[in-house]
């Protein structure tokens, strides 16, 4: 009895889930020009990732997403921030920034004249390594 035959069907299926494509589940790094699907269930497009360096002199790491939501949506888009967030902090740790914008951009809308609204998270390491978002007011102040 030949003993190989059992693992040949073995190493066949482990290369097939190799290299499967993988689920529209959240990446755990993000990348510039990527869409994927949200826990929420919203799918999105992260436009650019960068570095921004306040007028202070602090620099930050800004991921720009667009969104189908309007920024009219306060609560939906909140949440939405939230879960971008859980991902873009790996990248903002592992680049060492102590703060973060999350830029949310609505779809263009127009034909001619395209034209969308953008609205800015701010995420602030405090003394203790602990992320908070910033309000509107202490946004505003920040810069």
């Amino acid at each position: 009895m030949n003993r190989r035959t059992p693992l040949l069907p073995l190493l066949a299926l482990a290369a097939v889930l190799l290299t499967a494509p993988h689920s529209q589940a959240a990446p755990l790094i993000l990348t510039e020009n990527e869409t994927f699907k949200l826990p929420c269930g919203h799918t999105i497009k992260v436009l650019s990732i960068s570095k921004v360096e306040f007028s202070k002199g602090v620099m930050a790491l800004m991921v720009r997403y667009q969104t189908p939501l309007s920024v009219d949506e306060n609560k939906a888009l909140s949440q939405e921030v939230d879960e971008v967030w859980k991902i873009a902090v790996k990248d903002v740790e592992r680049g060492g920034y102590k703060e973060a914008i999350i830029s949310s951009n609505e779809e263009p809308k127009g034909i001619f004249i395209s034209a969308n609204h953008v609205l800015n998270f701010l995420y602030e390491k405090g003394a203790d390594n602990k992320w908070t978002r910033l309000n509107r007011t202490d946004f505003m102040a920040a810069q």
